[in-house]
This record gives C-alpha cells, sequence and structure tokens, in this order.
C-alpha cells in the first residue's frame, strides 16, 4: 500500500516546514506556493528568532517556554542560518518600567531558556551603554542586556524547501491553487500552470491569505484572523553591533533597532491591515513614525535621505482585541474532512508548528510515525 498523500498550500515559512516533516514522517507530499518560497509575510519579519520577552507580560508562558526551546534548536542544528545577538535594554528617568520589573522579566526569560540559554542577561550602566550604542545622555540612567538570535527569514525559508526536496517533497511555485474540491474520498487540485492532482489530506497554511482563501472556496473555518501590517526602514550604515530593544515615546510600543548585514534594521510598526495583501508597502505615516522614534534615542538624526530601502508585511494574529499587543501570537490548528487548517504562527517556532500538524495528520490516518532527524542543506550564498 503506497502511502498516503498530504498537499500542503502554503509555501512560507510555516508551510514549508510543515511539508518537510511530513516527508520525514514517510508522507507523499506537495507544496504549492502561489508566489516564490518564502517571499512573502516570511521575507518581511524582524530577522529575529526569539522566545518573546514581552510575552511575558501577558503571562503567555507555555509560548515563551516553546519559543526558547526551538531558539536553542535552531542555533544548534542551522548555525549557519541563525545566530545570537546581543540586545541592550536601556532604562531612562521616565521608563513607564522599573528597573526591578525589567530585571525580574529577564530573569524568568533566562530561566525558561534553561540550560540551553544563549548567555546570561547583566544590569548595565549608562556609561556602559553609551559605549556600546550612540544613544543620547538625557535621562539614561542604565539598562540591561540580554540574547537572542537572529536569521535571514527568506534563505531560512528557501532552506526549509531545499532540504524538504531533498526528502521527498514535490515543491511547485508561482503555482496559485485554483480548483480544490472533494471527489469521493480524495481532495482535488488544479494549481497554475500545470500541477494538478488528487491527495488523501489537504493542509492550508496561507499566512495572512488564509481568510480570502477559505472564502473563495466555501471552507468553514472557526478560527478568525486579524492582519497587522509591520513596517521596517534599512538604514545605510550600521550604527552598532549590537541590537536595541526599545520603547516609542510616543505611543507606548516596543520597537528593534538591529543590525542588519552592513546595515541597520529599524522597527516594527503594527497597524491594522485591510484591503489588498499584494505589493505591501509602509505607509509615509509609519516611516515618519519610525524615524521619529530612532531619533528620538540616537545622535545623529536621520532623514530618509539615509533610509536605503524599506519593506512591509502582513502578520495573521489569532484572535480580536481592540489593542492589538494583546492579541496571542499563538497559532491554532482545526481540522476535519481530511483538512487541517493552519492559522497563525511564528518564525521561531515554525519546526514545532510542523510537529503538531504531522501529529494531527498521523491521527486522521490512524498511525503515528516517526520522522527521520531534520538536517539543513546548505545553499550557496
Amino acid at each position: 500500500m503506497k502511502d498516503p498523500s498530504v498537499a500542503v498550500v502554503g509555501g512560507g515559512i510555516n508551510g514549508s516546514g510543515i511539508a518537510w516533516e511530513l516527508a520525514r514522517r514517510g508522507y507523499r507530499v506537495t507544496l504549492f506556493d502561489k508566489g516564490a518560497f518564502g517571499a512573502q509575510t516570511s521575507a518581511t519579519s524582524s530577522k529575529l528568532i526569539h522566545g518573546g520577552l514581552r510575552y511575558l507580560e501577558h503571562f503567555q508562558i507555555g509560548l515563551v517556554r516553546e519559543g526558547l526551546r526551538e531558539r536553542a534548536w535552531l542555533l544548534e542544528h542551522a548555525p549557519h542560518l541563525v545566530h545570537p545577538i546581543e540586545l541592550l535594554l536601556p532604562l531612562y528617568s521616565d521608563s513607564s518600567r522599573p528597573a526591578w520589573q525589567i530585571g525580574l522579566g529577564l530573569t524568568v526569560y533566562d530561566a525558561l531558556a534553561g540550560l540551553r540559554n544563549i548567555g546570561p542577561h547583566r544590569r548595565l550602566s549608562s556609561e556602559d551603554l553609551r559605549g556600546m550604542a550612540p544613544l543620547k545622555p538625557e535621562r539614561l540612567t542604565g539598562g540591561f542586556s540580554f540574547y537572542d538570535a537572529q536569521a535571514d527569514d527568506q534563505m531560512l525559508v528557501r532552506t526549509v524547501v531545499a532540504s524538504a526536496r531533498r526528502d521527498g517533497v514535490v515543491a511547485y511555485e508561482f503555482a496559485p491553487v485554483l480548483q480544490l474540491e472533494m471527489r469521493g474520498l480524495t481532495w482535488w487540485i488544479e494549481a497554475e500552470p500545470i500541477a494538478r492532482g488528487g491527495f488523501d489530506l489537504v493542509v492550508l497554511a496561507l499566512g495572512p491569505w488564509m481568510n480570502d482563501f477559505l472564502g473563495e472556496h466555501g471552507i468553514a473555518h472557526q478560527a478568525h484572523l486579524t492582519l497587522v501590517r509591520g513596517s521596517h526602514i534599512v538604514l545605510r550604515r550600521k550604527i552598532a553591533e549590537r541590537g536595541l530593544l526599545l520603547q516609542s515615546r510616543f505611543d507606548g510600543r516596543l520597537f528593534f533597532v538591529l543590525p542588519w548585514k552592513s546595515h541597520t534594521l529599524v522597527g516594527t510598526t503594527e497597524v491594522r491591515h485591510e484591503g489588498s495583501l499584494e505589493n505591501i508597502r509602509p505607509s509615509s505615516k509609519e516611516m515618519s513614525y519610525l524615524l521619529r522614534n530612532f531619533n528620538s534615542y540616537f545622535d545623529p538624526a536621520i532623514t530618509e535621505r539615509d533610509v536605503e530601502y524599506s519593506f512591509a508585511g502582513v502578520r495573521p494574529l489569532v484572535g480580536s482585541d481592540p489593542d492589538l499587543g494583546k492579541i496571542s501570537r499563538d497559532y491554532t490548528i482545526e481540522e476535519g474532512d481530511r483538512m487541517i487548517k493552519v492559522f497563525g504562527g511564528k518564525l521561531t517556532t515554525f519546526m514545532a508548528l510542523g510537529r503538531r500538524v504531522a501529529d494531527h495528520v498521523d491521527d486522521a490516518f490512524g498511525q503515528h510515525r516517526k520522522a527521520i532527524p531534520a538536517t539543513f542543506v546548505k545553499l550557496p550564498d
């Protein structure tokens, strides 16, 4: 008897990770994406592999622990793709969070990482901080440093797809699914320009396109996504070797200033997104917001002339709340009628999500399968 066939629709980090996990469990897997693999949402992140320090404020301990576990695994198994980064967290006389609270949060963050922590957080003086980054001295009282990790997000996706292909996945990019219907016990898929066939089970992992796809194909679902646009600017020069986690002085949101290759990455915004998901771009208001926040902390001031390029992406968050920061960054999985629907998901936890979805696939076919070990191919630079 042949191994069951599974179609995975959506070739971002989560869809490609799911396809790879299923192939390593012995399923016959075909992966579809309407564009280039990893060129949409997965290529527009803040480039961080992290546990989510700020999630501790909302007591999302399980989500943080999972992220830190996956961070450690990626650092060990994909050092050519993921590397540690030290982050500075300055404190000011007018900071909304006192030093003891930040220190407690970092202590918990280190503890949740356990023995595989990259390094312990440490307290820094204002002089220490100004020696590490060109921060303005006004009201600076000191701060902390801690560790997370950084990755080239699009290269990570391309590497996962290449690894999945090596392990048996048939992968089609620039192949939008035009038809998806149940014929007897088989899901029939037609995708442009030549990909078509019947599958025993379908996994949908379409990121922010999930709502539209389900509506177009008349597929029932319980979860609903809130779409949030996040924009970044990339400065021409690198201002520091370490990253910084800062709080906006205008609305209290956290944002990052990160070394990115020979440049500096500043972001992200968080704006409810409505309308088309094609050709997402930062708005002029978001650009001004990022420049203004950067200039409130650093000398010399920058203008749009200092921006090498900018980019924006739409994140799919499960649930809704007037305060976007309160919506969970966790994922939700729905199943039924030999179809599994994945809502949400993060760059950091794509391997964990792949295992979770593959367990649901195993349950659907009544047999738990053990995956062969995951080893990443090395693509040329």
